[in-house]
């Protein structure tokens, strides 16, 4: 069976666990319960009336009493029963409500806040877990998607994690799962001591990784989409170019800030530390290298011109007094470094 009449984007679908003939489907701006005879599906719009704002509804579940509970874009929760608003759950999330989901236990409600709520049948909260707050969360966590089922939940998040959450130890959730968000991922380097790589993509995310263990040991976020990456000689700093042509610098222990510089319009592709460390040459789709004094604080020290399209990769010699380029135009380039 398909539905051909339907025009507006739908964000959820879920079928009545008690009628295997009645269904509800919900989206922006509406919600539309259907039933199912035959090869016939016959739709009523919601009728929001004078309880509730006729908003983006995202996310619905249905009760054992064949009611529906439905999460909206201002984190609030609306109670239907038929067609009609019957009653509205205020203030039931600071955020949207991306996920409901329906146990014997009661509902579990996952939002843009970054928190999980729990509730009994009759959506009475049991309690509310903070993920932000808890160790291995983070400022601007949010959640997209949450199962409750015994004494676990799961709740898996914008940035690709999951986490497992325990009703007896709440406090402490457990990251099964880590990665980047949204977008591709374009950087890559490898510690030169340890077992540890770092990855950043388009989620503006530089991310730490342990290869023993596979797990990611840290995080930190950029203002832009990271492009490429460099550790230093002596896994010191950590040095990330973003798309707006222009590059950070962090300190490896923990990730904080060392020096932000921007001396290009265009995106930096490549990066590459001198052999012994002292200076840092940075690859731009301008079609230039720019060299930087890393003792002097990343002092800008000269521009290698003459590449006709933008840099793909660099090196430097084992020496560290001359780098070869390529381009987006095949081109092999050397450069001499002045003493």
């Amino acid at each position: 069976l398909r539905l051909h009449e339907a025009t507006e984007t739908i964000f959820d679908v879920q079928f009545n666990p008690t009628s295997k003939s009645s269904l509800v489907t919900c989206g922006v701006k509406h919600i539309k319960f259907w039933t199912l005879c035959g090869n016939s599906l016959t739709g009523q719009k919601g009728i929001f009336g004078k309880k509730g704002e006729l908003q983006t509804i995202l996310c619905a579940a249905f009760s054992t009493d064949g009611s529906v509970y439905t999460g909206v874009l201002n984190g609030e929760i609306y109670k239907w029963e038929g067609h009609t608003l019957q009653s509205v759950i205020k203030g039931a999330h600071q955020g949207s409500i991306y996920s409901i989901h329906s146990t014997a236990d009661g509902f579990a409600t996952a939002s843009k806040d970054g928190s999980v709520g729990l509730w009994d049948p009759q959506f009475q909260l049991i309690t509310r877990l903070d993920l932000t707050k808890a160790p291995p969360g983070y400022k601007g966590l949010c959640v997209r998607s949450v199962c409750w089922g015994g004494e676990k939940i799961l709740a898996g998040t914008k940035d690709s994690e999951v986490f497992e959450i325990g009703v007896q130890d709440r406090e402490r959730p457990i990251v099964l799962v880590q990665g980047h968000a949204e977008g591709e991922l374009w950087a890559l380097a490898v510690h030169p001591k340890k077992a540890v790589f770092a990855t950043g993509s388009d989620d503006k995310t530089i991310r730490v990784w342990n290869l023993a263990d596979r797990i990611m040991v840290a995080c930190h976020l950029t203002a832009h989409a990271v492009r490429s990456l460099a550790y230093s000689p002596d896994a010191s700093q950590l040095s990330a170019g973003l798309q707006d042509g222009s590059f950070v610098v962090l300190n490896t222990k923990d990730l904080s800030e060392v020096v932000h510089i921007k001396n290009c319009k265009e995106v930096l592709h490549e990066m590459k530390y001198f052999p012994d460390g002292n200076y840092l040459a940075v690859g731009s789709n301008d079609n230039f290298v720019d060299i930087y004094s890393v003792s002097q604080g990343y002092k800008y020290l000269g521009r290698c011109s003459g590449s006709s399209s933008f840099i793909t990769h660099l090196d430097w010699s084992a020496d560290s007094t001359h780098i070869q380029t390529n381009s987006g135009a095949s081109e092999r380039l050397y450069y001499q470094v002045p003493e």
